[in-house]
């Protein structure tokens, strides 16, 4: 039987793994074999079709001694992996190559997987797939994903992964071509791409869409999903008394007023594509990038800081507005309320030839 390995390394949250399982069963009605490889395999509400490894753990290191851990470029992301040491990141490449061999694919699917990529490249057809901010573009120098000036020891720490990655593959084409695979599929739309004004790719806008349509309800209740260890986590729950139930985002959203959440990405385009408003609350670069596109949509709102039960109270008075955008957003964004999944496993089929 043919084999297809699914595989994520990065990043936290359920979307990487939900992305990976809807492809997988889209495979297997063609009699493929899905193995997967995961960061973290403790879900909820989810049937795992197929076997599950361990994928290999990075050896994870700080950006910088002094206290200035913040990611400038997707590089920096790369040197928190590992990637900036040829001797740490040709151990993580063979772990990946190991595992390649102990299941004998013939195609691997990357989410959010770098590593596995490069382990793969020239050796197994691999198709990267996952949101915009997981893909870096195709291109030599990647821009910056924070607005700030950029500065020298992050351009040297890009320079250090780009000679380690060469010096361990022995691959000279800049590190965006190596990391977009075979082929690359953006689960995306091109407003929350953050690479999007230098990006050409093809976006398959979100596997778990169509929504229908006036999910919603303004006179609904509120729906929550938010971390249980995050700081303000009581005050937000007790002043605006959300429903905090983890299901099916349609099944959750219907009849809401809005949703309040750290801007992950499946529940922000799901919102958008529903016409639903959204009080976001971001912990990381990842989504501070997707608060940021649906701030400027005018589909969501952030809560002054420091939050307090008052600046809560204070962002949910422009409900009635944002509301109204939300609505014609979603209007404006029909034609990415379907599913293009089938395009995805066209080009699987066709690379496992």
């Amino acid at each position: 039987m043919t084999r297809v390995l699914l595989a994520w390394e990065i990043g936290g949250g359920q979307g990487h793994f939900h992305l990976l399982a809807a492809i997988a069963q889209k495979l297997e009605a063609f009699g493929i074999e899905p193995i997967f490889a995961l960061e973290n395999a403790q879900f909820k509400n989810c049937n795992i079709l197929g076997k599950v490894l361990q994928a290999p753990k990075a050896m994870m290191r700080s950006l910088d001694d002094k206290g200035d851990n913040k990611c400038y470029l997707f590089t920096d992301i790369l040197y928190i992996f590992g990637f900036s040491t040829a001797l740490t990141l040709s151990f993580h490449l063979k772990a990946w190559q190991n595992l390649i061999d102990l299941v004998k694919p013939s195609l691997i699917i990357a989410d959010y997987a770098p590593a596995l990529v490069l382990a793969a490249k020239g050796k197994i057809p691999t198709v990267v797939v996952g949101n915009g901010f997981s893909i870096p573009p195709p291109i030599k120098d990647f821009p910056p994903i924070r607005p700030l000036p950029l500065p020298n020891a992050a351009i040297h720490r890009q320079a250090e992964v780009e000679a380690s990655v060469k010096q361990v593959t022995g691959f000279d084409a800049p590190l965006g071509y190596l990391l977009n695979g075979d082929r690359s599929f953006i689960f995306s739309i091109p407003e929350l791409d953050p690479y999007t004004a230098v990006r050409k790719a093809e976006y398959v806008g979100i596997h778990s869409a169509p929504f229908p349509e006036n999910l919603g309800n303004e006179r609904g209740s509120a729906w929550a999903y938010l971390t249980q260890d995050w700081h303000h986590y009581s005050l937000v729950v007790e002043t605006l008394k959300p429903e905090c139930i983890f299901d099916d985002l349609k099944i959750v959203l219907k009849g809401k007023s809005f949703a309040i959440h750290h801007a992950g990405f499946i529940t922000s385009v799901a919102c958008l594509l529903a016409g639903i408003p959204q009080l976001v609350f971001p912990k990381d670069m990842e989504k501070w990038h997707t608060a940021k596109a649906l701030l400027n949509l005018g589909v969501a709102v952030a809560p002054q800081e420091p939050l307090t039960k008052e600046s809560l109270l204070s962002a949910i008075a422009h409900l009635p507005q944002i509301t109204q955008n939300a609505q014609q957003q979603a209007k404006r964004f029909a034609y990415w309320n379907q599913n293009f999944m089938d395009k995805v496993i066209q080009a699987c089929l066709e690379l496992t030839g």
